[in-house]
This record gives structure tokens, sequence and C-alpha cells, in this order.
């Protein structure tokens, strides 16, 4: 089947859809409790009501859209196994047999449509070779990046030593942290050499060995977001390392798995 979407603009619609607008129909209630009883038109249930109104109308627009995305985006994109392991990553769609899955709203023709749809994914996901992409690619800790983590981590050391000498003590939080931090960024800058090295015959990571492409398996790169910030990973086998200090992007390393993979599998 041609594709006529790619799996980036179907998460990109599904972020829309699934997150995005229940997330401000949700504060728009929540919020607009507030308003009104800040402008003295109701009384203090008014908050209340907003804080049960606010999630419900979130779960019913993500409720309502959730099969219709699915159906649209599963039609029209042809990689069908990647676009469901990012939406499960990125929390758009939650595990079959789940307790939100089930409480989905889906009427008899959507029900059919997504049985019918499951035969998609018998077939492999399939990936194209990029002739701008050299034998061979080496991934370095980026110095711009490690110097900018670098400069903030002597700010919170600054910082804490301030609260100190005005015997705040839980500057020493601050100082400890930021000590650690510049400990790390040094060592990472005085590293030369290439953090990964990927090609046709496999994955070296650091000053180890080279693994080949038949002995590595569930290679992806995925995003683990934490309550302030996100972290972007590159994972095979029992590794999995950071790439957000590194000079690559996601989708860059991403399409390097895709394509020197299938110049091995080529080459067999």
């Amino acid at each position: 089947m041609k594709e006529t979407v790619t799996v980036e603009k179907a998460l990109s619609s599904g972020r829309r859809k699934l997150k995005y607008i229940p997330i401000i129909a949700a504060f728009s209630f929540i919020i607009g409790g507030f308003l009104l009883f800040y402008l003295k038109f109701f009384d203090a249930w008014i908050i209340a009501l907003g804080f049960i109104l606010g999630p419900l109308s979130g779960w019913l627009i993500w409720s309502y859209n959730i099969n219709k995305w699915k159906i649209w985006a599963f039609e029209n994109v042809r990689n069908v196994h990647t676009l469901q392991r990012k939406a499960f990553e990125q929390k758009l769609i939650w595990k079959k047999g789940s307790l939100f899955e089930k409480s989905v709203f889906k009427n008899y023709d959507q029900i059919q449509k997504l049985k019918r749809l499951e035969t998609k994914f018998l077939e492999k996901d399939i990936f194209k070779d990029d002739i701008s992409i050299p034998k061979e690619t080496l991934i370095f800790y980026s110095k711009s990046t490690l110097i900018l983590n670098l400069v903030i981590a002597i700010g919170f050391t600054g910082i804490g030593l301030y609260l100190i000498l005005n015997k705040n003590w839980f500057g020493l939080l601050f100082v400890i942290l930021g000590i650690c931090i510049i400990a790390d960024r040094i060592k990472n800058l005085r590293h030369n050499g290439p953090q990964i090295t990927l090609n046709e015959k496999g994955i070296r990571l650091k000053d180890g060995k080279l693994i080949p492409w038949n002995e590595i398996y569930n290679d992806r790169v995925f995003t683990k977001s934490g309550a302030r910030s996100s972290t972007d990973y590159l994972a095979f086998n029992n590794e999995m390392i950071s790439i957000n200090e590194m000079t690559i992007t996601f989708e860059e390393l991403e399409n390097l798995l895709h394509v020197y993979r299938l110049r091995f599998e080529n080459n067999i």
C-alpha cells in the first residue's frame, strides 16, 4: 500500500487532537471556574465544578477523537508498526485491553473498520535507503551544548553559595547539584572521541567493540518524559544512551538506524 501520510504527520495530528485540544478544554473549565468566582458571579462551588468538568471534558474529547484518528492514521500510513509504537510512547493511545482503551466510544462502523485495519499489521514496515547518508556516521558530544549546560551549572553553584553566605542552608543542595553537573560536563568535554558509531555492519559505543546488526534487537529512538523535562534516548539490547547532548537529532538518528540496518540486510 502506498504511503499517503508520513508517520510524523499522523503523530502531529494525533498530538493536536488527542493531547492539546483535550488539555485546553480541561484547563478552560478550571480557569473559568476561578474567573467566575473571582468576578463574584458564583460562590466557591463553581471552582469545584470546574475541577470536575475540566478533566471530564478532556476525557470526552479524547474518547470521541481517538478512534476517528486511529482509523484515519492507520488507513493512510504505510509503516503502521512504527506509528503504533510511537503513538504509545507519546501516550496518544493505550495498550489494548487497558481501562482507558475500554472506555473509548466506538460505534459499529468504527469497530468494523478497526478490525479490517488489523490485517495491515501482518505486513512488515518498509524503509528505503538514503544515498545522502555516508558509509559510516560518527556521533560526538556537542561542545556547544556541553558548554551551555556547564555555564548553567556554574550559575546554580553561584546561587547556592550566595544562599549559604546568607545562612540559607537550602543553597547547599544547589551547590552539590551544580558541582556534580560541572564535573560530568567537564569529563564529557575532555572526551573527543565518538560516542556512537553507526555503519552497515553495526553499532559501536565509545571505545567498545562493534555489535553487528544480527545481534542487535529492539533498536529504537524514543523520548522519556519527566515532570519538568524530557530526554531522547538511543536504545537497543540492554543499552540506553541519552543523545540530548550529542551532534544528532531524534529524527536523524532514527533514520540512520533504518538505513544502516537495511544496508546490512541487503548485503547478507
